[in-house]
């Protein structure tokens, strides 16, 4: 029942909502390559990564744009704390790394849950602080955290460079890699942290999505740097809910899940702290276009999945 409820979660979060002005048509082929290299839904994988002994969990988000989303976009942070939540609620340690510019309201966003959550400022491409978050780490969570491409750049979903003000995190995770211990990455447009595990294909597949000439890139704006897992999403933030709805199942344990109600809220306090839609840059209750009602439906149907793969069984007596 856990791979059948985790297949469906992994579908409902790929559900493509983007608007005009966004690429459109991807996400599914984002999906099936990394379906294709894994052996169990995505969330799954994910999930049993993270259900292990209580250990020291590194989640790693936030994307700021000066002048556009000053303090970040509200994709990352909102399944940042949810995730972050849930592992603690099952013994982890869990820190938030993050550049200094995000770090206020996701702290905020911690202080609201009174989650017992450490939000780090990353130095910007500091990396013996990097080696030294590797060592101290037992295992990485990238939600919306930009990786590399072949030439170590950072690009956005249009080719816009990111290097002049987003910390690279590439040498922490290949660091941490190197030291035998193993990661997830959450992401939805293949310039993330994770699709490394599947960057020649992507190239190969959507060539107008890795935008070669722009970038200058082999890889164009996919990213070079692998996970253990990569969860694909419509979202970011979506992906780390069905993280948290596969690890509830997997635990037979319901409160891990997100809620409609909590999703809301998340949006309009994200507002208020000044966090964006990253679709627009606006201060909005969307996002990545996607309206907060919309993201709600689809945490309720999560919690439905896991409600029903939780339920005894029907006994039908016609």
């Amino acid at each position: 029942m856990l791979t059948v409820a985790c297949d469906n979660m992994d579908r409902l979060i790929c559900v493509e909502m983007r608007r005009k002005g966004l690429p459109v048509g991807f996400k599914s082929v984002l999906y099936d390559c990394a379906r294709a290299m894994s052996d169990r839904p995505l969330v799954q994988a994910a999930a049993e990564l993270l259900n292990v002994s209580p250990a020291k969990v590194g989640i790693v988000t936030g994307a700021a744009v000066p002048d556009h989303m000053p303090v970040g976009e509200n994709d990352g942070p909102f399944g940042a704390v949810v995730l972050g939540e849930a592992l603690t609620r099952i013994g982890h340690a869990v820190s938030i790394f993050t550049d200094g510019s995000c770090a206020t309201p996701i702290q905020h966003l911690v202080d609201r849950r009174e989650l017992d959550i450490e939000v780090v400022s990353l130095p910007f491409n500091d990396r013996n602080e990097q080696e030294r978050i590797a060592n101290a780490q037992d295992i990485l969570v990238a939600i919306e955290r930009l990786g590399g491409n072949a030439n170590g750049s950072l690009h956005g979903i249009n080719g816009t460079c990111r290097d002049a003000f987003r910390c690279n995190v590439d040498h922490l995770f290949r660091t941490h890699a190197g030291l035998g211990r193993r990661s997830v990455a959450i992401g939805d447009g293949g310039n993330e942290l994770g699709f490394g595990n599947i960057q020649e294909r992507l190239v190969a597949d959507v060539p107008e999505l890795a935008q070669l000439e722009k970038t200058g890139s082999t890889s164009g704006i996919f990213s070079t740097v692998e996970t253990d897992v990569l969860v694909v999403a419509n979202t970011s933030n979506v992906g780390a809910y069905g993280v948290a709805a596969a690890l509830s199942v997997l635990r037979e344990d319901l409160s891990l899940c997100h809620t409609p109600e909590e999703e809301t809220a998340l949006h309009h306090v994200g507002v208020g702290l000044g966090l964006a839609d990253g679709a627009t840059g606006r201060r909005i209750a969307v996002c990545d276009g996607v309206p907060a009602a919309a993201n709600a439906a689809v945490v309720l149907l999560l919690r439905n999945i896991a409600e029903r793969a939780l339920a005894p069984p029907l006994v039908r007596e016609f």
